[in-house]
C-alpha cells in the first residue's frame, strides 16, 4: 500500500489522458431542423420544435436518439477504462460504508421496504427479519418505488410504483397473506394514507396531461369515490398524517399559500380557508395543536386552542423565525424540536411543553450539514441527529431533550480531505457563499468542478459525496456555488434569484467562477461546470454569457427552453411555476425570460466541450429541451466540441437505478479526460 506521501506524488502529476477524437463537431450525426410555429403570447418559429412527440413513439425520433447515443458512446470509447476504474472505486467505498437501516414500527412489528420493492418484517431489533414480499423490480426496464403504506392491521400493503420514469405512478394494493393484487389505481401521485380504522385508502390522482396532483380519491373494499378536487390549475394536493396519528390532513397549496382539510369519514372538512400569501401547516400531539405559518411575515410556530378554533384563533406565538429559515419540526409529549438554518448553518432549538426555549444548539459551522433523522417516538426524551460534511463522512448522535447533552452514536473519523465555506463578492456587491472540498496532500494547481442549482429556494447542502472523492483523489477541487434563487441563506436570498431577478443567479455563478480562477491553488484553464434540471438552466445561461470561462461542462436533464416551456400551460408544472420563472403573458416577465432563456440566446461562440443527458419519459424537463438545445448549439458554436448527448430511453427525470452508476462514471471520466487525467 502506498504511503500518503508517495500517493500524493502520484496524484499531483496527472497521467496523460486518452484524447477525445479530433474534429468531433464536424463528424457529429446531424440533428435535422424540424421547424414549428410555437404559439403563445408571442408566437415564434422554433427551428427544432417539431422534434417534440408527446407519445414518445415516433420512429424517426427514436432512431435519432439511438444514433446520438451510439455516437456519444463511440466518442467516449477511449475513456471506458477510466469509467470502469471509477465504478470499481465507488463500489468499494459503498461496501466499506455502514449506513444504519431504518425500520418503522407499524402494526406491532418493525418493517423495512427495500428499493427493489421487497418488504421485510421483524418483531424487534434483536430478531432476524423475514421477507414478507418478494422483490418487485423486473429483470429489465425502469423501476422506482416512490412510497408504501402498510394497513394498520398489517394485512394489506399499498405501493406507489413508477415503470417509466415520468412520476405518473401506479398504486397497487396487495394482500400480504396471499400475495393477491386487490386493486390497481393508475395515474396517481405518490401520496398514500390509510384511515385509522384501516377501511379506507386515500390516494391523489394526477391530471392527465399536466400530471398535476388534483383529485383526492378514497378506495374502500374494491370501490373508489372522489372526495375532493382542486379546481385552481396553480394549486397542488398532498397528504400527510399528524404526529400523534390521530388525524389525516389533505393539503392544497401553490407557491406562497396553503389551505388544509381534515379527512374524516371519507369527507374533507375545511380547517382554514385559503388567503393569498398565507401559508399554514398543522400538526397535533395529544391536545396540542401547533401550526407552522408565515402569518406575521416570517415562518414561525404557533399554537391554537383546538382544531375547531384554527380558523378563528387566537394563535399563540411560540417561536419566531426572524433571521431563521425553519425547515423541520418534531412534536414530543414534553418538547417541541425545531431545525432551522441561520446564515447558512444548521441549528436546533428545543422548547418545553409550555413553549419556552430551553436549548439552542449549532449543528454545523461552514461546509457541513445536519438534520433530524427519521421517524421518532413522541413519548421519547431524545432525538437522533445526522451530520455530515463535504470532508466529513455521515455520522449520527442522540440529543437528550431534557439536558441538551449529546450521546455519541457514531464517531466521525479523520479525513484526508479538507472543506471550507468562502464568501465571494458578486457583481452587485452581494456576498455569495461557496462550499469547497479538496484533498489536503495534493499541492499542484488543481482542476475545479463548480456545481450550481439556484432555484425553488432549495439549499444545495454540502453533503458528503463518496463519488466526488474520486475527483479529489485525482487533483480536483469540488465546489458548490450557493447562488441566489437557492435557499441556503433563507427566503430573501431565494426571492433575489427568481422571476425577473433570475439573472442574478447567473451573475453569482460567474462571479464565483472568476473568483476561484484567481486562487493560486486552482488552475484557471481547468475550470468545469455542472448543473442538473434547473441547475442546467443556470449553467447553460452562464455558457451563453461567458462561453470561454469553462473548459467543459456536464448538463444533466437541463431545463434550457425557458420561453417555450413557460408559454405552454399544458406541460407539467408550467402553471404552478409562473412565480418561479415568470409568466410570458406579463410583458416584463417575458422580456426577462427572453434575455435569459438558454435556447433562445445561443450565438456564434467557441462553446466548450459538453456532455448533456436527457430522459425520454421525463415529465419535468421533457427530452426535447436538451435535444433542441444541443442541436442549436452545434449549429452556432465555433468550437470543435465534442457536444455529446445521451438520452436514457428507459427513464425520466431521476436517474434510472440500473444505469445511474454507469452514467455518472461516464460524466466524471469525460471531465477528468478534459482535465488531462487518464487513470
Amino acid at each position: 500500500m502506498y504511503s500518503l506521501l508517495i500517493l500524493a506524488s502520484l496524484l499531483a502529476t496527472p497521467a496523460p489522458a486518452t484524447p477525445l477524437p479530433a474534429a468531433t463537431q464536424a463528424t457529429a450525426p446531424l440533428i435535422p431542423e424540424r421547424p414549428q410555429l410555437m404559439k403563445g403570447e408571442i408566437a415564434r418559429l422554433d427551428p427544432y420544435g417539431g422534434w417534440r412527440d408527446d407519445s414518445r413513439q415516433d420512429p424517426a425520433l427514436l432512431s435519432l436518439l439511438r444514433e446520438q447515443n451510439r455516437w456519444t458512446t463511440q466518442q467516449l470509447a477511449g475513456q471506458q477504462p477510466l469509467a470502469q476504474t471509477l465504478q470499481a472505486e465507488w463500489q468499494t467505498r459503498e461496501r466499506g460504508e455502514s449506513v444504519p437501516e431504518e425500520w418503522l414500527t407499524l402494526a406491532g412489528s418493525q418493517w423495512r421496504m427495500a428499493a427493489d420493492g421487497s418488504l421485510w418484517q421483524r418483531s424487534d431489533a434483536d430478531s432476524a427479519p423475514r421477507q414478507r414480499l418478494a422483490p418487485r423490480q423486473p429483470a429489465e426496464g425502469y423501476y422506482a418505488l416512490a412510497a408504501w403504506a402498510l394497513h394498520p392491521g398489517g394485512r394489506l400493503l399499498a405501493l406507489a410504483e413508477d415503470s417509466r420514469g415520468d412520476r405518473d405512478y401506479r398504486i397497487t394494493v396487495l394482500s400480504l397473506a396471499s400475495g393477491e393484487t386487490l386493486a390497481t389505481l393508475p395515474h396517481r401521485a405518490s401520496d398514500l394514507l390509510w384511515s385509522r380504522d384501516g377501511k379506507t385508502l386515500y390516494t391523489v390522482a394526477n391530471e392527465r396531461r399536466t400530471l398535476r396532483p388534483w383529485q383526492l380519491w378514497a378506495w374502500q373494499a374494491g370501490k373508489e369515490a372522489l372526495v375532493h378536487q382542486e379546481a385552481d390549475p396553480a394549486w397542488l394536493l398532498s397528504l400527510y398524517r399528524t404526529t400523534d396519528n390521530r388525524h389525516l390532513i389533505l393539503q392544497s397549496n401553490n407557491h406562497d399559500s396553503a389551505e388544509q382539510f381534515l379527512l374524516d369519514k371519507g369527507k374533507a372538512v375545511l380547517i382554514k380557508a385559503r388567503q393569498p400569501g398565507l401559508e399554514y401547516y398543522l400538526d397535533t400531539q395529544g391536545e396540542r395543536v401547533l401550526l407552522k405559518s408565515n402569518r406575521d411575515g416570517v415562518m414561525g410556530l404557533y399554537q391554537a386552542p383546538s382544531l375547531a378554533q384554527v380558523a378563528t384563533g387566537p394563535w399563540q406565538p411560540l417561536w419566531s423565525g426572524e433571521g431563521k429559515d425553519l425547515e423541520k419540526w418534531r412534536l414530543f409529549a414534553r418538547h417541541t424540536v425545531l431545525q432551522y438554518r441561520k446564515a447558512g448553518d444548521d441549528w436546533l432549538d428545543v422548547l418545553d411543553a409550555g413553549g419556552k426555549l430551553t436549548h439552542s444548539l449549532a449543528l454545523t459551522d461552514g461546509a457541513g450539514t445536519a438534520w433530524i433523522q427519521g421517524a421518532h417516538d413522541p413519548a421519547s426524551q431524545q432525538i437522533l441527529i445526522r451530520r455530515q460534511g463535504m470532508a466529513e463522512p455521515p455520522h449520527q448522535r442522540w440529543l437528550d431533550l431534557a439536558s441538551g447533552s449529546w450521546r455519541q452514536e457514531q464517531p466521525a473519523s479523520s479525513s484526508p480531505y479538507r472543506s471550507e465555506r468562502r464568501w465571494v463578492v458578486g457583481k452587485d456587491g452581494a456576498r455569495v457563499p461557496v462550499s469547497l472540498v479538496w484533498r489536503k496532500d495534493i499541492q499542484a494547481p488543481k482542476a475545479l468542478l463548480l456545481y450550481g442549482y439556484g432555484a425553488y429556494g432549495t439549499p444545495m447542502r454540502p453533503y458528503y459525496q463518496p463519488r466526488v472523492l474520486s475527483l479529489l483523489d485525482r487533483g480536483f477541487v469540488y465546489a458548490i456555488a450557493h447562488v441566489r434563487g437557492g435557499g441556503l441563506l433563507g427566503e430573501a436570498w431565494y426571492k433575489e434569484g427568481r422571476g425577473q431577478r433570475k439573472q442574478q443567479s447567473v451573475d453569482d455563478f460567474l462571479a464565483v467562477a472568476e473568483s476561484l480562477a484567481r486562487d493560486p491553488a486552482i488552475d484557471p484553464a481547468r475550470l468545469f461546470a455542472m448543473g442538473g434540471s434547473a441547475g442546467g438552466l443556470l449553467v447553460a445561461a452562464a455558457l451563453n454569457q461567458a462561453p470561454t470561462r469553462f473548459a467543459g461542462a456536464v448538463l444533466q436533464v437541463p431545463f434550457v427552453d425557458l420561453l417555450g416551456t413557460m408559454a405552454d400551460p399544458e406541460l407539467p408544472l408550467t402553471r404552478q411555476e409562473y412565480a418561479e420563472w415568470g409568466n410570458p403573458a406579463i410583458p416584463a416577465d417575458h422580456a426577462a425570460m427572453a434575455r435569459l432563456s438558454p435556447y433562445d440566446n445561443l450565438h456564434p461562440a467557441p462553446y466548450p466541450p459538453l456532455y448533456v443527458t436527457a430522459g425520454l419519459h421525463d415529465s419535468q424537463v421533457p427530452y426535447w429541451e436538451p435535444l433542441k438545445w444541443l442541436a442549436r448549439l452545434r449549429a452556432h458554436s465555433t468550437g470543435t466540441g465534442p457536444y455529446l448527448l445521451h438520452t436514457e430511453l428507459e427513464g425520466g427525470h431521476l436517474a434510472n437505478p440500473r444505469t445511474a452508476e454507469l452514467n455518472a462514471a461516464r460524466e466524471y471520466a469525460f471531465l477528468l479526460s478534459l482535465a488531462g487525467v487518464g487513470h
